[in-house]
C-alpha cells in the first residue's frame, strides 16, 4: 500500500464525515491507501457515526484515543501502514482526481524518498512544484507554512528511523516530522490546489494560545534549525518575516475585526514581543484594516 492518510480530529461531524466522502467517492483503487482516523473529542454521535463508517470500508481505521492536542497526530502515525504517510485536514474535501494524482506524484519520488510537502496552491505556484537539493533551501520557501499540518507527510521507512529521537511538543509534532530529516537527497514542494476546506468556521478549530504558538513556540523550533546549523541566518530572518506577516494577519481578523474563532487571544501582550515588536503588530494590522475599509 502506497498511501497513508492520517486524520486525527476533536470529532466535527459535518466537517470529517464529508471529508471521508471526498476520498472514497474518488473512484481511486481502495488498495492503494489507507484512511487512519484518530478521534480526541467528547462527541459521543460522532464516535457512533464512524464505527458505522469504518464499518462500510475495509481500509479505514478508526480509533478513539485521549491524546492531548496534537499529540493525537501521532496516534494517527502509529496505526499508519503505508510507504508514505500523509496527513489529511478534518476539514479539507479532496478535488476531483487529485487522490490520484497525489499517489501518481509519490510513486515518482518513492525510490528517492524525497521529502514532500503538498502546499495545496498557497504559495501562488500555479499547478506547479519546486525540487532542493538541500534542506535550507526548502525551509526559507516554506516560512510560516511548514507549521501546518495538512502539508506534511514523511516516508514510513523514514518516520521509523527518526521517532525514537523526536521530542515533541504538545502544539507542533508535524513540523518535527516534517524536518526530522535535514540531509535528504531531495526536497519537493508541490503547490497544486488538491483541497478546499469544508468550512471556513474557526469557532471550531482549536482552543491553543494561538499567540504563544506562532510567535514563541513555532518560531523557537525555526531558531533552533538555525542554532543547529541546518539553516543560514538569512533563512532564519525570512522564515521570522513569514512568521510576522502570519500574526499581523491573525491580530487584524480576530484582535480588530472580532472574526470569531476558538483562539485564545489572550496571548498577544505576553508573548508577542518577545521575539517582534508588538505596537508595529498592531499599527500595520490597523493600516491594512483602514486600506480594506477605504
Amino acid at each position: 500500500m502506497l498511501l497513508s492518510l492520517c486524520m486525527p480530529t476533536n470529532g466535527i461531524t459535518e466537517w470529517v464525515l464529508p471529508a471521508l466522502d471526498s476520498v472514497y467517492d474518488s473512484g481511486v483503487d481502495c488498495s492503494l491507501f489507507e484512511v487512519i482516523v484518530t478521534d480526541n473529542g467528547d462527541n459521543a454521535e460522532f464516535k457512533k457515526l464512524m464505527h458505522d463508517y469504518a464499518s462500510k470500508h475495509s481500509n479505514l481505521i478508526y480509533k478513539e484515543t485521549d491524546a492531548y492536542m496534537f499529540d493525537n497526530q501521532l496516534e494517527a502515525l502509529k496505526l499508519a501502514s503505508g510507504d508514505y504517510l500523509k496527513f489529511m485536514n478534518h476539514r479539507a474535501i479532496w478535488l476531483p482526481e487529485r487522490l490520484q494524482y497525489m499517489i501518481d506524484f509519490l510513486e515518482e519520488y518513492k525510490d528517492d524518498e524525497a521529502v514532500i510537502y503538498f502546499s495545496n496552491g498557497v504559495l501562488g505556484w500555479g499547478p506547479n512544484y519546486n525540487e532542493y537539493d538541500n534542506f535550507n533551501d526548502f525551509v526559507a520557501n516554506l516560512g510560516v507554512y511548514g507549521t501546518w499540518t495538512t502539508g506534511v507527510g514523511i516516508w514510513k521507512s523514514q518516520y521509523e528511523k527518526v521517532r525514537e529521537n523526536l521530542t515533541y511538543g504538545t502544539i507542533s509534532p508535524h513540523a518535527e516530522i516534517l524536518y526530522a530529516e535535514r540531509k535528504a537527497k531531495k526536497y519537493v514542494i508541490n503547490d497544486k490546489y488538491w483541497m478546499k476546506e469544508v468550512s471556513d468556521d474557526a469557532t471550531k478549530k482549536g482552543k491553543y494560545d494561538l499567540y504563544k504558538a506562532f510567535s514563541l513556540d513555532e518560531l523557537i523550533f525555526t531558531i533552533n534549525l538555525y542554532r543547529d546549523g541546518d539553516i543560514t541566518a538569512e533563512t532564519l530572518k525570512k522564515v521570522k518575516d513569514s512568521f510576522r506577516s502570519f500574526i499581523i494577519r491573525c491580530y487584524q481578523s480576530y484582535n480588530l475585526e472580532k472574526c470569531p474563532c476558538s483562539y485564545d487571544l489572550d496571548g498577544f501582550d505576553k508573548y508577542v514581543g518577545i521575539f517582534f515588536d508588538k505596537d508595529e503588530i498592531k499599527r500595520e494590522a490597523a493600516l491594512n484594516l483602514e486600506k480594506i475599509s477605504d
